[in-house]
């Protein structure tokens, strides 16, 4: 094999490590949507989807007001969670396989 060649190889290879470390670092993002038109979210939370995880409860500063957004990043190597929110009236529903790398929409009604 030829240095040039073997430069080439040690260098992707390089490059590959970096991108697979930095990936563990990642954030991604997710909307929630509150398309109740009566009813405020007061609670969001998250857990890896599909596991026994405990859920983590997610950062809401103010309840997601009728017909608004809020958007919520989370850090990790994982890319799919379950998403749970639960309205003013204590009704709670999950949203499975929510994938935050790509920033997906929670739509809450």
């Amino acid at each position: 094999m030829s240095k040039s060649i073997k430069a080439l190889v040690v260098v992707g290879a390089l490059a590959m490590g970096a991108l697979f470390q930095g990936s563990a670092a990642m954030a991604g993002e997710f909307t929630v949507v509150n398309r109740n038109g009566n009813l405020a979210i007061q609670d969001v939370w998250f857990a890896h989807a599909g596991e026994s995880d405990p859920w983590k409860a997610a950062d809401v500063e103010s309840a997601i007001a009728p017909n608004s957004t809020s958007e919520f990043t989370i850090s990790g190597d994982n890319c799919l969670f379950d998403i749970k929110v639960r309205f003013s009236d204590d009704y709670t529903s999950t949203y499975n396989n929510v994938n935050v790398c790509r920033g997906d929409r929670v739509i809450a009604n």
